[in-house]
């Protein structure tokens, strides 16, 4: 047929065509019919009543051409099999490669069947069919009765099919790679590639693809702020999701325009959402999960299974991205999930506008550990100073705006984090570090992880910001040990205590030092120092530290140390706590451990110790 859309309607095209010398066989009479020797093949034809046949002779114009002395062999198709096929006399003008088609079934010479011989037989249109002389079949395809019917410039043998000349085979349609291709859909092309998709299009029963042009994916990237392909698969969210909007420009069955309904259409997509395709007397337009709608701007491509609608816009389905709790979730960042529970920070991160967060690996806790000299996170908390410095860790890690890699510039540049601090971030041809409050940088291992709220990019160390402890004299006072500070300062210890490089305190209460009073029988503070002497209430203070560090987690049950006094305590850890016991048997407990202090740490016990006096 003519240049047709559909391939149905070319195959119908080749049937139509053989049609024609079917005729000329099927119209022939018996070999006893001296009537039918007289009649040349193009009379036999007409006189048998086969109109479409004399239509096509007619049309292409071979009606002298089979009338000549010859003699030729026909092998014709029955009239059945084009009647099949829908041609009528009244479209054989329609029929591409007529002629080629018609000669194809002729062959000089009368060759009746007993003298067929099994080989190649150029034909009349300079192409060779298969003659099996065994099985009676040309080019695979039954020789039938009526054969040998003789007109009186040759024989034909009636076959049960359509011969189809190698030069009138249908041009096949393009697959949609090269169709794209074609077109020019370049962008598409790479985003198919990339996602992987183009064994599924390739592969598709029947498809109806949306296809945007080069120009509608650079206004999606610039819609997204971004210059490439790969920038705005990292913005959707990656590859799966990329997938996710290349299906949804694909329909699982085949809708040429003409297909189309007038009005608003839903269709399923290959992403599994809905489509909505719109038919008006000014064209189609196709809206995405946004509401968005783009235009066909050339419709009706057809290619090897369905067809291709090129638009001028890239079309969104719903995507979904995850939290950033699901993020770490996925990417196993389980330390850093305890942290931020611990730290009560996941309600802050989830319902942030826009964040970008610095994820340290297990492995980057676990250094971080073993920097600390800990072995879990609890300890870890107690070293950086509690819960408090905790969430400000966290919150150094924490940018409130999003940028991908993409978005950051080359070399250092500085970024505000929630704990209020800055941090350097440095991008180059090796890729991107970030550098905390110690100078201390980290490289981003995997970057890009898109969340629901921003970006995740995972580091392989912790980063630690300006964190404040709190001397002896403040964390007393946070904890109203005044009694405690009333004796430090009436004794001048305040810079002995401050100023050294390492200290554990154990430092009673002020019911501790109330109960001390009372056993002393005196009033007050002063009272003690006259009782007993200033040197001696120096040594009863200095008792209560011991020049290291010494954290809760980093005592052992009956541990011994020596105190600024110059004289031993004990220590007890048991299944019940920590225990301090004097030099005189006097057993007192740890009711608050683990206070950090910038030169180290303090204990709250419920009772003064007391050297040898």
């Amino acid at each position: 047929m003519k240049n047709n859309r559909k391939t149905s309607n070319r195959f119908i095209t080749y049937l139509f065509s053989i049609l024609l010398v079917g005729l000329i066989a099927v119209g022939c009479s018996d070999d006893d019919d001296p009537v039918a020797v007289q009649q040349d093949l193009v009379e036999l034809a007409v006189a048998s009543g086969y109109n479409t046949l004399a239509a096509a002779l007619t049309e292409a114009e071979l009606v002298t051409a089979l009338k000549a002395t010859g003699p030729f062999t026909v092998f014709a198709p029955t009239d059945a099999a084009f009647a099949a096929a829908g041609i009528t006399a009244d479209n054989v003008g329609d029929v591409e490669n007529l002629e080629s088609i018609l000669l194809y079934h002729v062959v000089s010479g009368a060759v009746r069947s007993s003298d067929l011989t099994t080989g190649s037989v150029a034909t009349l249109n300079a192409e060779t069919i298969a003659i099996d002389a065994d099985n009676l079949t040309v080019n695979g395809i039954s020789i039938a009765e009526p054969f040998d019917v003789e007109a009186s410039n040759g024989i034909i043998h009636t076959i049960d099919g359509v011969l189809i000349p190698e030069s009138a085979q249908p041009e096949p349609n393009p697959t949609i790679v090269e169709a794209a291709t074609a077109a020019g859909l370049t962008t598409l092309l790479d985003a198919v590639t990339a996602a992987d998709l183009g064994a599924t299009l390739l592969e598709a029963e029947a498809i109806t693809v949306f296809a945007p042009t080069n120009d509608a994916f650079g206004a999606a990237l610039e819609a997204y702020g971004v210059s490439n392909l790969d920038e705005l698969v990292a913005e959707l969210g990656g590859l799966d999701n990329l997938g996710t909007v290349l299906g949804f420009h694909v329909v699982p069955a085949v809708a040429f325009a003409e297909d189309l309904a007038d009005g608003e259409q839903m269709f399923e997509t290959l992403a599994g959402q809905m489509l909505t395709v719109t038919k008006t007397s000014a064209g189609v337009t196709v809206t995405d999960a946004n509401g968005t709608s783009y235009s066909v701007v050339t419709a009706d491509v057809a290619i090897e299974n369905g067809v291709v609608h090129v638009i001028d816009g890239v079309l969104l389905p719903e995507l979904a991205l995850p939290t950033i709790v699901e993020a770490a979730t996925a990417a196993e960042l389980t330390t850093l999930l305890d942290a931020v529970t611990a730290a009560d920070l996941g309600s802050t991160l989830l319902d942030a506008e826009a964040i970008t967060v610095f994820a340290p690996t297990n492995d980057a806790f676990g250094n971080a550990l073993e920097a600390y000299g800990v072995s879990n996170l609890n300890q870890l908390v107690a070293e950086l100073g509690g819960l408090e410095n905790l969430v400000s860790v966290l919150g150094f890690h924490v940018v409130p705006a999003i940028a991908f890699s993409h978005d950051l510039a080359d070399g250092d540049q500085m970024f505000e984090t929630l704990a209020g601090q800055m941090l350097t971030v440095n991008k180059s041809a090796d890729g991107v570090t970030v550098t905390d409050a110690n100078g201390t940088s980290y490289n981003v291992a995997v970057a890009d992880v898109a969340i629901a709220n921003g970006v995740v990019h995972v580091i392989d160390g912790v980063l630690l910001p300006e964190i404040t402890l709190p001397n002896i004299v403040d964390a007393a006072t946070d904890a109203g040990l005044t009694t405690l500070l009333d004796a430090v300062t009436a004794l001048n210890l305040g810079g002995t205590l401050t100023g050294a490089e390492a200290i554990t305190v154990f430092a009673p209460t002020n019911q501790a030092f109330a109960d001390l009073l009372e056993a002393q029988d005196v009033a007050d503070l002063d009272g003690l120092v006259d009782k007993l002497g200033a040197e001696a209430v120096t040594d009863v203070l200095t008792y209560h530290v011991v020049p290291a560090v010494a954290f809760s987690h980093d005592l052992s049950d009956g541990d011994m140390f020596e105190t600024l006094d110059g004289e031993m305590l004990t220590v007890n850890v048991t299944e019940n706590g920590v225990t301090v016991t004097d030099v005189n048997g006097n057993v007192f407990t740890v009711t608050a451990a683990d206070v950090a202090i910038e030169n180290g740490v303090v204990h709250v016990i419920d009772g003064v110790l007391l050297p040898t006096l």
